[in-house]
């Protein structure tokens, strides 16, 4: 049986001297791990199409026990990525965070869009841990773990004048006008920029979320926060991630 899907290649795994196992992230089927039979020779046609992060149309030839490609045809390459270090160890925690949370031969909704996107924003010179806080609070909301940003969980304000609260542990706003001070959870005073931001990652169209300017500070609150939500969503770190954040120390 021949399929024909669009993905783009999260993870590969060498296996012998020429052969590879990719793992494709698709629309139609979620998670494939395909073999790859000589895709590591040098003459190979499927030498572009199986190199990580590429995004390519793949014929696959479907058994009961596995995926094997028959043919791909390159659709657009994120090769630049690998020239800079910390866009590659970035690039390689959403690989691992999508490897991770979707499901494997499960239909996804504009999966390969999003992830394409968010590796287009890393390739183009966005300051990477903006395009880390929008992909990290996005996905999030993608796996159905949004938080509230609507308006106070309490009274329903959009604004408050004394500020926003943000309470991780409820994934919900409080208005400062309703936040009580004896509240004995964590809580973050959101800066103006970084809710809205937030708002714009988590409302807009999926074109749109990366594309948000926020000041120095507001960028580590908004780092901070929507690291810790989608970690609190995925119950995991990753160890891409890990070593990102070894970059910056």
């Amino acid at each position: 049986m021949l399929v024909t899907y669009d993905g783009i290649v999260i993870s590969r795994r060498t296996v012998g001297e020429s052969g590879v196992f990719i793992d494709i992230l698709t629309d139609e089927q979620g998670i494939i791990e395909a073999a790859a039979h000589g895709a590591n020779k040098i003459n190979s046609n499927l030498l572009a199409s199986s190199a990580l992060f590429s995004y390519s149309t793949f014929c696959l030839s479907k058994s009961k026990l596995r995926y094997t490609v028959n043919s791909a045809k390159p659709k657009f390459s994120f090769h630049e990525i690998g020239q800079d270090i910390e866009k590659l160890a970035l690039a390689s925690y959403f690989a691992q965070a999508v490897k991770f949370c979707t499901p494997s031969e499960q239909p996804q909704d504009s999966i390969v869009r999003f992830f394409a996107i968010a590796l287009y924003e890393i390739m183009n010179g966005r300051p990477l841990n903006s395009v880390k806080a929008a992909f990290e609070l996005r996905y999030s909301a993608e796996l159905g773990f949004a938080p509230n940003l609507v308006a106070c969980d309490n009274c329903g304000s959009y604004e408050c004048e004394r500020g926003m609260y943000f309470l991780p542990n409820g994934a919900r706003l409080i208005c400062a006008d309703c936040f009580n001070k004896d509240y004995g959870g964590e809580y973050e005073l959101l800066d103006n920029d970084t809710l809205s931001a937030m708002r714009n990652i988590i409302f807009s169209q999926l074109d749109k979320c990366f594309k948000f300017n926020v000041s120095a500070n507001s960028g580590k609150q908004l780092s901070r926060i929507c690291e810790k939500h989608f970690l609190n969503s995925a119950e995991r770190s990753f160890p891409a991630l890990n070593y990102y954040r070894s970059l910056y120390l």
